[in-house]
């Protein structure tokens, strides 16, 4: 922890002050207590550390959990300076009691509190959502920073992204794009990366801007930061034609199924429809691939009926329940659309389906299934034009 108290309640916070005034502490051994638990803790100081307060001995104190170290305890007090430095209301590890719970960062702005926590290490999803849930009957507003540790960028505007990292994903209002955002105490830097895109289990695009944390003030995590539609049309016509042309060596689990399903129907990637692989934002509530789930509704589903047939949301949300996470998982996401409802208005976009109630869609044309895939490509661009660039606005909807 940084900080602790002394016999007065005076709060001290080791990691901000100079080292001979902690020798000179240390020499006329004045005593503090954890804050929390008010045992008794030690201060520690080495050379090559933060300094920081540590319990005496193994305690089942709550400010003893989730503790990350000192790439944890550094990161979180650059963040609460940099706040300070804003004449921002902020506290450093306030302890919570009504919901036993201790934000690394807690911010009041106006009537609102903001909890802010700096996230190093690799938990549980089951803590986090508990976290969650606790600041969510507090009417506190979680807001979660990872640790540039698990930040892994592929190129310009891609990243990994897996399904512990999808927990920090946030989505501030139904208008706002979905964003994340890592820090890096060693350097200072922050990078905001906005209007994700997941394109497999493990792999996002996302408008990626990374810069000094000294530059930034707290509304800038806020301000959009939207691909064009260009960009985007670009980007995710990259990401079709490496689906068309990934080749088939060294497949396993949830992907060597799908494609053992895929030529038991006598098919291969090259040529599936352009409908499949399209992007989806509600993406994260999938836990299968995009091609994957998209294939089994168009092959299973779509296909078979004729022209004019009656395709109800509700039957395919049954049929695919099992490879769907509920919205409640992401609470830090405000945008409650699900992932097939809003793949079929895609279609719709696209042409292929009308719909004609709140739970139903008419199939309106055939798919087309390619011999070639150099026409697969082109097919690819074309649709992605007319639904990117013409409807650059309902593909984030």
């Amino acid at each position: 922890m940084l900080q602790a108290i002394n016999k007065n309640g005076r709060v001290t916070t080791l990691a901000i002050m100079k080292r001979e005034v902690i020798e000179k502490m240390k020499k006329e051994g004045e005593k503090f207590y954890c804050p929390v638990c008010k045992q008794p803790v030690i201060m520690k100081a080495g050379i090559k550390m933060i300094a920081h307060f540590a319990h005496q001995s193994i305690s089942d104190c709550p400010s003893n959990e989730g503790g990350e170290g000192i790439y944890h305890e550094q990161g979180k007090l650059i963040l609460y300076e940099w706040l300070k430095k804003h004449t921002m209301n902020v506290q450093l590890e306030t302890y919570l009691p009504f919901i036993k719970q201790r934000p690394d960062i807690l911010l009041s702005i106006n009537d609102k509190k903001i909890a802010i926590e700096f996230q190093c290490a690799r938990i549980p999803n089951e803590e986090i959502r508990k976290r969650n849930q606790g600041y969510k009957s507090a009417g506190i507003i979680p807001i979660w920073i990872v640790g540039a540790n698990q930040f892994n960028r592929y190129n310009q505007n891609s990243l990994k992204m897996d399904l512990f990292t999808r927990q920090f994903l946030h989505q501030f209002s139904q208008d706002s794009p979905l964003a994340i955002y890592f820090f890096d105490p060693s350097t200072a830097n922050i990078a905001i990366v906005q209007d994700v895109f997941i394109t497999n289990n493990t792999r996002a695009i996302g408008k990626i801007k990374i810069m000094p944390l000294k530059q930034l003030k707290f509304p800038g995590l806020f301000q959009f930061n939207l691909f064009s539609p260009i960009e985007l049309m670009h980007l995710w016509s990259n990401e079709k034609r490496q689906f068309r042309l990934r080749t088939s060596q060294r497949l396993y689990g949830a992907e060597f199924s799908w494609r053992k399903w895929l030529y038991s129907k006598g098919y291969h990637p090259q040529n599936l429809p352009s409908a499949v692989h399209l992007p989806i934002t509600s993406q994260h509530q999938m836990n299968t691939s995009l091609w994957n789930w998209q294939s089994k509704i168009c092959l299973e589903i779509i296909h078979p009926h004729p022209i004019g047939g009656l395709i109800s949301l509700e039957s395919i949300a049954h049929v695919l329940k099992t490879r769907t996470h509920s919205a409640a998982s992401y609470p830090l996401i405000h945008s409650i659309t699900h992932p097939i409802e809003q793949y079929f208005r895609t279609l719709e976009n696209a042409g292929i389906l009308q719909r004609v109630s709140s739970n139903s869609f008419q199939k309106l044309q055939q798919f087309s299934f390619y011999k070639h895939v150099e026409d697969a490509i082109k097919g690819d661009n074309l649709l992605l034009q007319q639904l990117i660039l013409q409807n650059s606005d309902k593909i984030r909807a």
